[in-house]
């Protein structure tokens, strides 16, 4: 009985580890991301073959999106159907650099 009880109190410091590794990790990760919930995209402008300029809500700020990570186009379709449509979209914004990173539909 003891040897049972010792395996499942080492299994669960384990799991709290990696539950706290885990919660640790991914809160440095979006330390400088700013996240927009709900918006939707006023403004829409090609500047360069692979770079956007973005206009997101009322706010007076431009955002960037480009190509670099690959999904440009799934990000773009999203974010056109927000300026033609009226969708409501989540925008995730890197700080200091106002690039987009991740755009998702609102729910």
């Amino acid at each position: 009985m003891n040897l049972i009880h010792s395996q499942l109190l080492k299994i669960g410091y384990l799991a709290l580890l990696a539950f706290l590794l885990h919660a640790c990790v991914s809160q440095k990760e979006n330390k400088n991301i700013t996240c927009y919930q709900h918006q939707v995209i006023e403004q829409l402008v090609l500047e360069t073959d692979s770079s956007y300029r973005v206009q997101i809500g009322i706010m007076a700020v431009t955002f960037w999106l480009d190509n670099q990570d690959g999904q440009l186009t799934k990000k773009l379709k999203l974010l056109q159907q927000s300026y033609t449509q009226r969708n409501k979209v989540d925008v995730a914004v890197q700080q200091g650099t106002n690039k987009i990173i991740r755009v998702t539909k609102s729910e």
